[in-house]
């Protein structure tokens, strides 16, 4: 049963989200909160993350990897009893699909089959080149001697540029090797395409219907993208509508790709979730957050335009407040040997 609060004009839907410090997911909590529809649950594992601060409600989570987290999250889900939840961080993802169902909310990503192919680099190359999209030669690390070079090597399972590397030749793969943690089968290496990198909002609704596609071109990329530019490409839209034709995605999801000298959008990862670029979409015109959750209460869209060349330039600024005053009094702390929803401080 839904839990949608009906007013007297309008609707409330609850949403949770994760990666509340994240600065795709600050903006997120921001415009979603100025359409008047929401109430936002935020989650992070930082108490000092600052979409808790301007969410209606903040968890301060453990980590995901730690035995806490899927308790401390189902206690959470049993308590706010949210409609929609929005997972941010990767590793989360699929934990969210197990656990979302049993207690009524829907979960804005893709599909658990499309999100198990699109975590994992090795998986996701090998879909796409099935299904006839263009991706650069790919090879397991552990395959060395077939590799073509120059290279780039990169975890199967991983985000954010980390462990990222370029390779000149076989030493270069073998010395990488040697100093890594990891065994040769946990990475990929992939033939190094020169041309522009994009990343692109290919915003699916949760009944398959493609509402936009929006591609940016990234201008400065630190871990993510701080200097970015909306795009109009034919090719490009071309190529996430026949992903979403080959391989149906089942709800909004994230192409990055090299458009090469030769004019051919490459398509060099997926990621399953809003990217945090979603903050120059939703500047550009496209809520992408917003219209999937519209469009799944119901709502129809016409496919979506976009503001083209609308330049992003990512920066910092600060919040003061009374250290007596963090946390905030909408924050609820975690603490193992405290019985839940206790707020510390």
């Amino acid at each position: 049963m839904n839990n949608y609060n009906i007013g007297k004009d309008k609707m409330t839907v609850k949403v949770l989200l994760t990666g509340a410090g994240g600065a795709g997911t600050i903006e997120i909590i921001r415009t979603l909160k100025e359409t008047g529809r929401y109430r936002i649950i935020a989650l992070d594992a930082s108490p000092y993350a600052f979409g808790l601060k301007i969410a209606d409600r903040g968890y301060v989570v453990p980590l995901v990897l730690s035995p806490g987290f899927e308790p401390t999250l189902e206690a959470i889900f049993e308590r706010e009893k949210p409609d929609f939840v929005i997972p941010l961080v990767d590793e989360e993802i699929l934990l969210f699909h197990e656990i979302a169902p049993r207690f009524g909310a829907k979960v804005v990503a893709p599909t658990p089959e499309f999100c198990r192919m699109a975590l994992d680099k090795w998986l996701t190359c090998r879909a796409l080149r099935d299904a006839g999209v263009p991706v650069p030669e790919t090879w397991l690390a552990s395959s060395g001697e077939e590799v073509e070079y120059p290279a780039v090597i990169k975890p199967r399972n991983g985000r954010g540029s980390r462990e990222l590397a370029y390779l000149d030749g076989p030493d270069d793969l073998l010395a990488f090797l040697a100093h890594s943690p990891r065994p040769p089968d946990d990475y990929i290496v992939q033939r190094q395409i020169v041309g522009i990198e994009y990343t692109v909002s290919v915003v699916v609704g949760l009944g398959e219907e493609l509402l936009a596609v929006v591609p940016k071109e990234v201008v400065v990329k630190r871990g993510i993208t701080q200097v970015g530019v909306t795009r109009v490409v034919a090719e490009i839209d071309r190529l996430c509508y026949k992903i979403q034709e080959q391989i149906p995605a089942g709800g909004p999801f994230n192409v990055q790709l090299i458009m090469g000298m030769d004019c051919v959008p490459y398509v060099i990862e997926i990621n399953p979730r809003y990217s945090t670029t979603v903050a120059l979409t939703i500047a550009a015109g496209v809520n992408e957050v917003d219209i999937v959750i519209q469009n799944a209460l119901g709502k129809s869209f016409v496919p979506q335009t976009f503001r083209p060349d609308l330049f992003m330039i990512r920066h910092y600024t600060q919040t003061y407040v009374s250290e007596k005053d963090w946390p905030l009094g909408n924050v609820t702390g975690f603490n193992p040997g405290r019985e839940f929803g206790e707020t510390e401080g």
